[in-house]
């Protein structure tokens, strides 16, 4: 059996299960894991596969996956472990009791779909001169990044995802104050927890003015936030951090710059690729902006200063502990973005990788504008699935 996998802790009668962070440990461990998921194509967006070979997961509706007989009906072996998802974590239950009788080492993901999707992991990372400490907490599946950064007794929060449960935890165990929370822009792609942050801690958050606006019709939104203005910075302890207006995957795009040493770049600058400029149905005119962003970074920014984007994808490289993020000195060799010499190349090349829109990107703008609101379980149909806000393979 495989050493990664956690011991049983359940009673006979209970269906055992493994937690979101469980099977995140024993996917990083690269030993075999069968994943069958039993949810119908309709609510089946998003799943494990970044983390796990292709071939390792199996889509089996869960009334067709009670009628099989055999492990191998169900193209399943019985020497590697199995783990059972679906939506909550309850249809999961039933699933996995039967393969179990069938012969199978299965498990049922605690809480389903939802509680993966919602998992945040955070990471030390090196820590810059004015900071204390700086965490990175990975949402494995969105594969989104935000980032935690504490200095003398303060703390700021970039890019939250809706459950900031555990980067509050983290300050709090810290012993460190929240002064603020802060977006690189207003997110397509997940509902961001900026605004529900700023209103529980009662701490500003900051936004581009830009990025306040509904960009498919121009609405303005009704959000309470503070312009995260070029040329200003946020403080917090004894760090200052910049603000730098880097438009063109939205027009409110900022890159937050903590002196020469750090860039949290949002959906601006990815470690291979940059931001998407065709999510609002304007890529022309936003690619040239893109263009002009991308220019000015490669004028300016220091080939030492560290990357730390918002997303990333299973080809992107990971360090020592799971952490990502490069020197801009990297980017520049292997970003196709930070290579072309010339306009037309790059506006050519975002034509080629244009592709559909996910159906729920402009819900999502919409509540992360404070024009919409859902609850839970909508939430959860809507954030369902992987990132695309990356032209080509980020």
């Amino acid at each position: 059996m495989n050493s990664s996998w956690p011991n049983n802790n359940t009673s006979p009668q209970s269906v055992p299960e493994i937690t979101p962070l469980e099977l995140v440990r024993v996917l990083e461990s690269g030993e075999k894991i069968q994943i069958v998921d039993v949810r119908a194509p309709a609510g089946a967006e998003g799943g494990v596969a970044g983390l796990i070979r292709e071939e390792w997961v199996h889509h089996i509706v869960g009334s067709d996956l009670l009628r099989r007989s055999s492990l191998s009906s169900a193209g399943l072996d019985s020497a590697s472990p199995v783990v059972v998802i679906c939506a909550h974590g309850n249809d999961s239950k039933v699933a996995t009791e039967h393969l179990n009788q069938l012969g199978a080492s299965a498990r049922s993901l605690q809480g389903g779909m939802a509680a993966w999707m919602a998992l945040s992991i955070g990471r030390e990372l090196a820590t810059p001169e004015s900071l204390d400490g700086l965490v990175q907490f990975d949402r494995v599946g969105k594969e989104a990044l935000s980032y935690l950064l504490l200095s003398d007794g303060q703390a700021l929060i970039i890019d939250p995802p809706r459950d900031f449960t555990a980067h509050l935890r983290y300050i709090d165990e810290a012993g460190a104050r929240l002064v603020a929370v802060a977006d690189t822009h207003a997110h397509a792609d997940f509902i961001s927890g900026a605004s529900s942050i700023s209103k529980e801690r009662g701490v500003p958050y900051y936004l581009h003015p830009a990025d306040t606006i509904y960009p498919y019709d121009e609405t303005p939104g009704r959000l309470k936030t503070v312009p995260s203005d070029p040329g200003m910075s946020i403080r917090v302890g004894r760090c200052d951090l910049a603000v730098l207006h880097t438009p063109g995957h939205s027009l409110g795009s900022v890159t937050y710059l903590l002196d020469d040493e750090a860039a949290f770049t949002g959906d601006f600058l990815f470690i291979t690729s940059v931001g998407r400029p065709d999510l609002a149905a304007k890529t022309d005119a936003w690619s040239r902006v893109l263009w002009k962003s991308i220019q000015a970074v490669k004028s300016s920014w220091q080939a030492s200063l560290m990357i730390y984007p918002a997303h990333y994808t299973s080809q992107t490289p990971r360090h020592r502990g799971g952490a990502i993020g490069e020197p801009f000195a990297q980017l520049l060799m292997q970003n196709r973005s930070l290579r072309m010499s010339e306009e037309s190349e790059f506006t050519l090349w975002i034509k080629q990788h244009e592709k559909a829109v996910p159906a729920a990107y402009q819900s999502i703008k919409g509540i992360n504008v404070g024009l919409l609101s859902v609850g839970d379980r909508e939430a959860d149909l809507l954030e369902n699935g992987k990132n695309e806000c990356a032209v080509g393979d980020n």
